[in-house]
This record gives structure tokens, sequence and C-alpha cells, in this order.
């Protein structure tokens, strides 16, 4: 059977009908979102029946058309009981949303290909407790959820993990908070608009070939570090290898591409190079170069980024492994960015904000 795409024109319909639901009001100026009353129409959190809300309101009605057919006064007890207890719901929804106060903080840093996790701290001021409380990104509605309990005047901060697709800005998207009543007849929904933003940084190079002229001296007592000033000897090729540094002779004889190796006394510093990568894409050379600085900083060696119009000054240490990553993160982006996110993988219950580790990243040669 041959699957009819949908047309241009409905799904921009339902594009603007999803973001006019979704728009209540409650965009974060800085200061954080405090959910409004139920009373509030515009802000307040709207209420809708849930499968079972529903299905329980079609029962109360085929009770009620019984009740009246056979004229039995009691079913009349039990019916009105039931659609008390519907009315009842909508409100116990609604009010277990009100007055919660929520802010977003975007983590230190976070690698291409990966979830970005944002911190959400979420405050409840009344002694009412919150439980089952449901917060998920708006988009996709296959994203997953994270469930937060908040027992009377206490605080909580819980993580959204949001995937970035590609390097440079990740804002944080509209996210959906939900709370349902004890019965679950109903669920209370807002949809808060929070202002974080996250710097991806390129994802390492799995399997990057050794720093420029990597090999440590033998026998010379002499601490070495890679360098492009003594012949240290050779391995095998990899893509993206100069081609000045290719070993025509050995590979000659061997029959397989080989690369020399140098490396240089512990006082000199390297170049990592943008240029000097050779056989790869823009995005690939700067996954390379962020291994490479990984590398670095896992060694104490000292460095200079050099880009295409840009030449970061030597330096050393985490700082200046901050310093490369956040200029291979914001080199030559696109014009669409900050990037639009795409929801992963949420986590449940408390947890504090993600930070990057570059001591630990570097030692696994991963993020």
């Amino acid at each position: 059977m041959t699957q009819i795409p949908s047309s241009p024109t409905r799904s921009r319909l339902r594009e603007r009908l999803s973001e006019w639901a979704s728009d209540d009001g409650n965009a974060d100026a800085g200061q954080g979102i405090t959910i409004a009353s139920a009373t509030h129409f515009s802000r307040g959190p709207r209420v809708y029946p849930t499968r079972f809300g529903a299905a329980f309101l079609g029962a109360s009605v085929l009770t009620l058309i019984g009740c009246v057919n056979y004229q039995l006064s009691l079913g009349y007890l039990v019916t009105f009981l039931m659609l008390g207890l519907w009315v009842v719901g909508a409100v116990s929804a609604s009010r277990s949303l009100s007055g919660l106060t929520l802010r977003a903080a975007a983590p230190e840093s976070a690698w291409a290909g990966q979830d970005a996790a944002f911190a959400l701290r979420v405050h409840n001021p009344s002694g009412q407790q919150r439980t089952g409380l449901r917060i998920r990104a708006h988009r996709p509605r296959t994203a997953s959820i994270t469930r937060v309990d908040l027992p009377g005047n206490t605080e909580t901060i819980t993580e959204v993990l949001i995937h970035a697709a590609r390097r440079g800005p990740l804002t944080l998207p509209r996210l959906r908070l939900e709370a349902r009543d004890l019965l679950g007849l109903w669920r209370g929904v807002t949809y808060p608009l929070l202002s974080a933003e996250a710097l991806v940084y390129p994802a390492p190079e799995q399997g990057a070939p050794p720093l420029p002229g990597v090999r440590a001296g033998e026998g010379s007592g002499e601490k070495r570090m890679p360098g492009q000033e003594d012949f240290s000897g050779i391995r095998a090729y990899v893509s993206g290898d100069a081609p000045r540094l290719m070993a025509w002779r050995q590979s000659a004889r061997t029959g397989e591409l080989q690369t020399k190796l140098f490396d240089a006394p512990a006082s000199l510093s390297l170049r990592l190079s943008f240029a000097d990568i050779r056989g790869l894409d823009t995005e690939q050379r700067l996954s390379r170069l962020s291994a490479w600085v990984l590398r670095a900083r896992s060694q104490d060696a000292r460095y200079r980024l050099e880009l295409p119009g840009l030449n970061l000054e030597e330096g050393g240490g985490e700082a200046q492994a901050r310093r490369s990553l956040r200029e291979l993160a914001r080199w030559q982006l696109p014009d669409d960015a900050p990037m639009k996110a795409s929801p992963g993988k949420s986590s449940s219950g408390k947890s504090s904000p993600g930070k990057v580790n570059l001591s630990k990243a570097s030692r696994q040669g991963r993020p």
C-alpha cells in the first residue's frame, strides 16, 4: 500500500495550531517562571481529561441514563457522586501546578551527537505536596519524561537531556510540565519557555591519530613531548595525515603507507593546525582537533591552535583547553545558529547540573 504524504498546507496548519496551544505566556525573562493559578485564563494551567477520565465520564452518563429509564433512586446518588468526583478532579489537576517556580541552568558544555544536561530547579512555595509531576520537551511527543515528587515548601533540581545534533549554541526548547489528579481523571498542562543556552563542542574523533609527531624520546633521559623538531619513528598511515609527513621509502618497502613521527623537548610547544589535516571535511577536521586538544590537556602539553582566520595564543592546562574548545565550537557556524534542539532521553529524580570534566574526557579519549 502506497503511503500518501501529508500536504505542506496541512503540516503548516498543524504547526501553527501546536504553537498556539503551547503559547500560554509562560516565558522566562531571566528570573524564572512562576505558574499562575487556574483562575488566570491566559497563563494558568490548562486541564484536559485523560483517556481514563473520558471513559469515566462516559460510564457516568450511561449510569444516569439507566437511572432515568428504570427510576433507580439509589443509582442517582452513585451517578452524581461520580460526576462530582470528575469535576473535583479537574480542580485538583490545575491546583497541582499553580504557584510552582521554575528556573533553568545550562551545562558548562556538551558534545555534539550526545545529550546536553540542562538543570531544572523546581520550587514548591506552598505546603501542598506535588506528586507525579512530569517534565519533558514539548516536541517531539516521544521525548522521555522526567518524573518529580515535591513535598511542601521544598525545592529540587532535576535534569532534562536535550540532544545536541551539532556543535554551536544550543537553546533549551519549550518544555511541557504536566500533573494529574489523584484518580488520574484529568491532567493539568503548562508549557514554560525557560531561558538557558549551552555551548556544544565538536565531538572528539574516536581513534584519532597521535598528536602531530607524537612519540616519547628514549635513552636520552630528557622529557620529550609531541612536536616537529626531531624524527622519532614511523607509524601506520591514518586518513588526514599531511603528505609531507609520509615515509615513502618505508612505504615502498613494506607495501603499506607509513607516516613519520616527530617529537621535541618538553620546553617546546605544539602546533595544532586546521590546515595540516588533509583528506577530511570541515567537521571531521574540527573533531580531530577536539581530540588533540583533550590529549594535549591530559599530557600537560603547551600548544597553540590555528584555524583559518583565527590563531589562539600558546597556553596549557584546563583554561587553554576550554578556550580552544570554545573556539572550535563557534568557528564558522551556519547562519541559522543557535541550533534547534531535538530532545533526547531524560533522567528522573534529583540531580545536580551537568558539567563536563575535561580531564576525565581526555583520559578516556572520548566525551
